[in-house]
C-alpha cells in the first residue's frame, strides 16, 4: 500500500475515533411553567401562550440548503407538573393551498402539509422520539435514531395534538404527558429539534439540524430546552387489559372464542421498562402484502405486531441490508407453513442504563400438532463508544418452528462519525455471528461494511462471509455458503438555476455472490443513467441492470416449471416514473424488460391512491410478470384494491383486497379502529378468504374462512 492510501486510511480512522464535538448551533429555549395549562383545540389563544419565548429562523434543509424557509414558521413551549406543551404557528402565503389530506394516525402524510418534533431526553445525539402532524390534527409518534433511515412508525406512546387552519397558516398544539418518555429527572436539560415539510414548495425546514449531510429526523445539531426540573412522572405503572371476541367460520362449521390477556409496563428505572404480556393477541395487525416468489430464495416479510414492534430499534445488528439478521420476531407465534401458533405469556426488558442499551425477551409457545410448547429467548446488550459509537452482542435460545435446540451468539463494532470531516458523515459497521444447531451443527457469519450517506455524493461498501450451515432458528439468512462482495456510490447534480429541476444523479451498484467452496453464485451491476427528481416531488429513473447467474441444481419457480441448471447471463433495462402525493392523484409506474433465465421477460407495476378529500383514499396496485422461457411461458399477476375512510382522527374504516393468479385466492381484510382516548382502543377486524374454481368452461370463487374478531384494549396508568 503505497504512502497516500496509508495516510488516507490514518485519517480515517482518527476522525471515526476522536469526532468533533461540534455542534451548529447552541440555541436554548426556556420552557416556562404554567399555573393554566392550554385547552387543546390548536388555536393557540389561551393565555399560556403569550410573552413566550418563541423558537424561529427555521432553515431550508432542502431545496436551498441554509436559506431561510420561504413560509415562516414559530414553535413556544411551556409545562405543568405533568405534560409538555408544544404550540406551533405555521404560516402560510396562501393558506386556501394548505395541503391536509390525512386524518388516520400514523397513516404516510406524503403530499401533506406537516410539521414534527424530534425529543432527545438524555441528550445522546443517537436515538430520540419523533412527534407529528399536520392541518387536520393527524398524529403520527415514532423512534428515530442514527442507525435509521427514517422514523420507526411502529412505536407508540399516550399524547395528544389538535390543529387549526385560518386566515395566516395553520397552528397545532401538542400535549406529550412526561411518563409517556423515558428520562433523567435529575436532569434540567433536553435537546429538542422542529421540522416542516411545504408540500407546494417541496421544502424542508428545520430550526436548527438543517445540514443536507444530515438525516432528515437526526439529532446530532438539536438545540436545547431547560426548565424541567420537578415534573412529575407517577409511579411508572401501565396496565392494559383486553377483551376479544372472536368468530371463525371454515367450510362447513364455526365456532367463537372469547379470550382476556394483558400487557403490563413497569419503569424499573426511567430509561428501563420491564413488560409482562399475558395471552399476547394480534387481532388487530395488518395483513401481509400477498407476493408470488420467483426466485430461488426465500422472502422477507416485515414484522407487524406492536408487542414485538415495541424496542425492537435495540436489537438492530449488524448494519446490513436484508441480513443476515440473527434475530427476527416474525419466527415467533407462526409455524414453518404460516400458521399462527398461541403465545402463552412472555417479557421483555428494554431501555438504557446510561450508557448501557439493554434488550431481552424471552415467550412461551403453546404446542401447535407436531410441535411441543416451547420457550424462546433473545437479548442484547450495547455499549455507547466514543459520542456516536458503539459495541454490542447479540444471543438468541430455542427454535420455534421446530423441536430441536438452537443457539447464537454474536457481537459487533459500529464506528460512526457525522462530523469526520466537513460536516460529513461516515459510519463502519463490523460484526460476527455464530449458531449452534441440533441438526445443522455450528457455523458463522463475519461481514463489514462501510457507509458514506452524504449529499452530493454517497458511496458504500460491504463484504460478507455466511457459511453453508448458519442457521438463527429466530433470525432470517436469504443466501448460505457464499462470499459475498459489494460497492455501490451515486451523485446528485444540484439544478440551482432550473425552474422545475431539483437534481440529476448518477449511480452505480455492484454485488458478487462467490460460493464457499469457489464458483460465482451470481454477480450483478447496475447503472442509473438517467435520475431527475423535479421541484414538484416527482421523479425519473432508468437503470441498466447486467446479470450473470449460475445455478448449480434446478429450481421450481412456478408450480409445475423447473428452471434448468446451468449458467444464466443477461441484461434488463428499467424505467420508473413517479407522481408527487401533492396531487389528489399520485403513484408510480415502472417497466423492465430484459433476459430472464434462458429466455425473457417483460415485467411492470403501477401503483395509484386517488384522495379526493381528507376522508376518503383509494389505493391500487398491480404487478404483471410475462415470462418467454425457451420451453415454456407464464405470467404471474399480483394485484391489490384498498381504502381508507376517515371521519375523524379517532375513527378509521380500513378495507383491502388481494388477489394472486398462482394461488388463485382473493383474500379481504377489513379493519375498523374507533381511539376511544389515547391508550384505549377498540378495534371490529374481518377476514375472509376466497378460492377460484374451474367446473369446465366456468369459473367461479368458492368462501374458504372467515374470521370476525371484535377487540377492546384499556390503558390504566399508576
Amino acid at each position: 500500500m503505497n504512502s497516500t492510501a496509508s495516510r488516507f486510511l490514518i485519517n480515517i480512522w482518527i476522525f471515526l475515533l476522536f469526532p468533533k464535538l461540534e455542534v451548529q448551533s447552541s440555541d436554548t429555549i426556556e420552557v416556562c411553567k404554567v399555573e393554566f395549562p392550554p385547552k387543546l383545540d390548536g388555536k393557540l389563544n389561551d393565555l399560556c401562550w403569550k410573552n413566550l419565548e418563541i423558537a424561529s429562523g427555521f432553515r431550508q434543509r432542502r431545496p436551498n440548503e441554509g436559506e431561510p424557509a420561504t413560509e415562516k414558521t414559530e414553535v413556544k413551549l411551556c409545562r405543568d407538573e405533568s405534560n409538555l406543551y408544544v404550540g406551533v404557528r405555521c404560516y402560510d402565503s396562501e393558506p386556501e393551498q394548505i395541503r391536509a389530506g390525512v386524518m388516520q394516525r400514523d397513516a404516510p402524510v406524503r403530499g401533506d402539509d406537516y410539521f414534527f418534533i424530534l425529543i432527545d431526553p438524555f441528550r445522546r445525539n443517537r436515538e430520540g422520539f419523533y412527534f407529528r402532524t399536520n392541518a387536520n390534527g393527524a398524529k403520527g409518534e415514532a423512534l428515530v435514531s442514527s442507525d435509521m433511515s427514517g422514523p420507526k412508525m411502529d412505536w407508540d406512546t399516550i399524547w395528544d395534538v389538535r390543529s387549526h387552519k385560518d386566515e395566516i397558516g395553520w397552528t397545532a398544539e401538542f400535549a406529550i404527558p412526561f411518563r409517556s418518555l423515558p428520562f433523567d429527572p435529575s436532569s434540567d436539560i433536553w435537546r429538542i429539534d422542529f421540522g416542516r415539510w411545504f408540500s407546494r414548495g417541496q421544502e424542508r425546514s428545520k430550526w436548527v439540524g438543517y445540514s443536507r449531510n444530515r438525516n432528515w429526523f437526526s439529532l446530532e445539531d438539536a438545540g436545547e430546552i431547560n426548565g424541567l426540573l420537578g415534573v412529575e412522572t407517577g409511579k411508572g405503572i401501565d396496565l392494559k387489559p383486553y377483551f376479544s371476541a372472536q368468530w371463525i367460520s371454515g367450510d362447513s362449521s364455526g365456532n367463537e372464542h372469547l379470550e382476556t390477556g394483558f400487557d403490563l409496563f413497569y419503569d424499573l428505572t426511567p430509561s428501563l421498562t420491564a413488560t409482562l404480556t399475558y395471552n399476547t393477541d394480534f387481532a388487530e395487525t395488518e395483513v401481509d402484502q400477498q407476493r408470488v416468489n420467483l426466485s430461488r430464495f426465500p422472502l422477507f416479510f416485515p414484522e407487524k405486531r406492536d408487542f414485538f414492534l415495541e424496542g425492537s430499534d435495540q436489537f438492530a445488528f449488524g448494519g446490513m441490508r436484508g441480513g443476515p439478521l440473527p434475530f427476527h420476531s416474525r419466527t415467533i407465534g407462526l409455524s414453518p407453513d404460516g400458521n399462527k401458533i398461541d403465545l402463552t405469556a412472555g417479557a421483555k426488558i428494554n431501555g438504557r442504563l446510561g450508557p448501557l442499551g439493554v434488550g431481552l425477551l424471552g415467550m412461551g409457545l403453546s404446542d401447535y400438532r407436531e410441535l411441543d410448547s416451547d420457550l424462546v429467548v433473545a437479548g442484547r446488550l450495547t455499549y455507547d463508544l466514543f459520542e456516536e459509537s458503539k459495541f454490542g452482542t447479540i444471543f438468541t435460545y430455542g427454535d420455534p418452528q421446530s423441536n430441536l435446540d438452537n443457539e447464537l451468539l454474536g457481537m459487533d463494532l459500529n464506528l460512526r462519525s457525522s462530523n469526520w470531516w466537513r460536516e460529513q458523515s461516515l459510519s463502519l459497521h463490523t460484526f460476527y455471528m455464530a449458531t449452534n444447531d441440533e441438526n445443522k451443527s455450528s457455523d458463522h457469519v463475519l461481514g463489514t461494511r462501510l457507509t458514506l450517506p452524504n449529499y452530493p455524493f454517497r458511496a458504500g461498501g460491504h463484504w460478507l462471509h455466511t457459511g453453508e450451515n448458519f442457521e438463527p432458528a429466530l433470525g432470517f439468512v436469504r443466501r448460505r455458503g457464499i462470499r459475498s462482495v459489494g460497492i455501490n456510490f451515486s451523485y446528485s447534480f444540484e439544478q440551482m438555476q432550473s425552474e422545475w429541476m431539483e437534481d440529476y444523479t448518477l449511480a452505480a451498484d455492484y454485488d458478487r455472490y462467490d460460493l464457499e467452496n469457489g464458483g460465482v453464485d451470481s454477480e450483478e451491476v447496475e447503472l442509473k443513467v438517467v435520475g431527475v427528481k423535479t421541484r414538484a416531488g416527482d421523479s425519473l429513473v432508468v437503470e441498466i441492470e447486467f446479470e450473470r447467474e449460475i445455478l448449480r441444481e434446478s429450481f421450481e419457480i412456478i408450480e409445475g416449471l423447473f428452471i434448468p441448471a446451468q449458467e444464466y447471463r443477461g441484461m434488463d433495462v428499467g424505467f420508473y416514473a413517479g407522481a408527487s402525493s401533492d396531487r389528489p392523484l399520485f403513484g408510480s409506474v415502472n417497466l423492465k424488460y430484459g433476459s430472464f433465465y434462458d429466455g425473457t421477460s417483460t415485467r411492470g407495476g403501477i401503483d395509484l391512491s386517488w384522495r379526493p378529500s381528507k376522508h376518503f383514499q383509494l389505493d391500487m396496485e398491480m404487478n404483471l410478470t410475462m415470462a418467454e422461457l425457451s420451453e415454456d411461458h407464464f405470467d404471474v399477476l399480483t394485484s391489490m384494491l384498498g381504502f381508507r375512510i376517515t371521519p375523524s382522527t379517532q375513527i378509521s374504516f380500513n378495507g383491502i383486497a388481494q388477489y394472486d393468479n398462482q394461488t388463485k385466492t382473493i383474500g379481504v381484510n377489513a379493519r375498523t379502529r374507533y381511539i376511544i382516548k389515547s391508550g384505549s382502543d377498540l378495534f371490529l377486524v374481518l377476514n375472509k378468504g376466497f378460492e377460484r374454481e374451474n367446473e369446465g368452461d366456468r369459473r367461479s370463487f368458492r368462501s374458504t374462512e372467515t374470521e370476525a374478531v371484535a377487540k377492546l384494549g384499556w390503558t390504566f396508568q399508576f
